[in-house]
């Protein structure tokens, strides 16, 4: 298998890590398994400037790769550990987050967009027509634009071709900036791109959602789902991932995206762990579900605000009545869930995952089991089991989906945790 994430960010992103190098890109897609990673933030002239200093196009895939020159000369954590991953079919493909605020139909819209430029050119002729028409793309990795979507995708089509470029709703059903969003998106994808819709092919379904829930939506049926990370720091690239059974060059890339073929299916985040999934009020520490908001009247009891209405409020409301998923298109495409190896970590020891017993606690699984995505879906239990039994057991109940969650809610991130009644004590040994 092969994994892909297309949707990150660059240091050039605001509220991101200042982390997100090259370097340091390059560095946990290795530990973590991914062979093909977007570049975020393309648009933006000086991480076009790095993009041109430390990447060279690949031939014989069409993607990018790191310069030869440049990998002696990585600012990274573990030399050895990165060394005795690489391979150098750790590749790169151009891409952005583009961020739509404007009026349409008498509400304000706010909207995420990710495209996939088929190469460096064409995204670098996007970017120069934009700053001749007067946009800031210094400001932010991922340009604000005044643009509708549908005017950005003519804006697109005008300027390149079709082929070479792939355009993806971001995440959506965040519910301030998606396409389908409940405080400033649409009620359809057509009621949005119009006569454009048939040039999208793909809808990213973000954190806070999953196959299942967008499966109850009947307009979606006409649309792949895919899966990406929106990391704002490295370390959390590849907590959603796309997983393709074949990832020659950028032609099967795109015939993936577009089409389906080849793609086996997404690694997917709880959706109860994600942000927006349930409906509340954080201020007054409020959580309910739709029903318990709609016996509300969508109102916070405390305060008599209206609630931030999360993603399932929102799917149940254009789900059209439909009672169950499209079970033929669940079954074609695999859904992964998954938690992070340094969350697993970190229940296991009893730590904070940003402590540096956990950190150091990783690297030395990765060093002994392999990649992380590797060992969280693709490894032998009995295989982690003579390295730890408690890992194992921890990682059989993950994948078995042998959990208890505390939802998110109104940008308040939810809270996984691996039932362990059945595993052992024993722990790992610090080393």
């Amino acid at each position: 298998m092969f994994y892909s994430d297309l949707h990150i960010h660059s240091k050039y992103s605001r509220a991101t890590s200042s982390n997100l190098t090259f370097s340091y890109l390059l560095y946990w897609a290795t530990l973590k398994g991914i062979t093909l990673l977007g570049t975020g933030d393309i648009l933006h002239p000086k991480w076009q400037e790095e993009f041109q200093k430390f990447l060279s196009f690949d031939e014989n895939t069409g993607f990018y790769r790191i310069k030869t020159t440049y990998l002696s000369q990585m600012d990274i954590l573990n030399q050895s550990l990165f060394t005795k991953y690489y391979d150098n079919n750790t590749y790169f493909i151009p891409t952005v987050e583009t961020s739509h605020i404007y009026k349409d139909g008498e509400k304000v819209r706010r909207i995420h967009l990710v495209t996939i430029f088929k190469n460096f050119e064409n995204a670098k002729k996007i970017s120069t027509f934009l700053s001749n028409e007067g946009y800031n793309l210094t400001s932010d990795g991922r340009p604000i634009m005044g643009l509708s979507v549908y005017n950005y995708l003519q804006l697109l089509l005008n300027i390149i071709k079709p082929e070479n470029f792939i355009l993806i709703p971001a995440h959506i059903w965040t519910p301030w900036f998606a396409l389908l969003g409940s405080k400033s998106g649409y009620n359809s994808i057509q009621e949005a791109f119009k006569d454009l819709t048939s040039y999208v092919k793909s809808l990213e379904t973000g954190l806070s959602s999953d196959p299942k829930m967008n499966r109850l939506i009947p307009e979606i049926d006409n649309f792949l789902l895919v899966s990406n990370s929106d990391a704002h720091s490295p370390q959390k690239l590849g907590r959603e991932a796309n997983i393709h059974q074949e990832l020659k060059n950028v032609n099967t890339l795109f015939e993936t995206l577009t089409t389906g073929k080849n793609l086996y299916g997404t690694i997917e985040f709880y959706p109860q762990e994600g942000r927006y999934f349930g409906d509340g009020h954080r201020k007054c520490n409020i959580y309910y579900t739709p029903e318990q908001s709609k016996n509300h009247n969508n109102l916070c009891p405390k305060c008599g605000k209206p609630l931030t209405l999360g993603v399932l409020h929102r799917v149940h409301d254009l789900s059209n009545s439909r009672s169950s998923p499209n079970q033929s298109l669940l079954q074609k495409y695999k859904s992964i869930y998954s938690v992070p190896l340094i969350a697993i970590i970190g229940q296991l020891l009893g730590k904070k995952e940003n402590s540096v017993y956990v950190k150091r606690e990783y690297f030395e699984v990765i060093k002994h089991l392999g990649q992380e995505l590797k060992v969280l879906h693709e490894l032998d239990i009995s295989t982690i089991q003579k390295y730890n039994p408690k890992l194992a057991c921890l990682i059989k109940n993950m994948r078995e989906g042998k959990l208890n969650i505390k939802p998110g809610y109104d940008g308040l991130y939810g809270k996984v945790k691996i039932n362990s009644n059945n595993c052992q004590e024993k722990q790992l040994t610090i080393i």
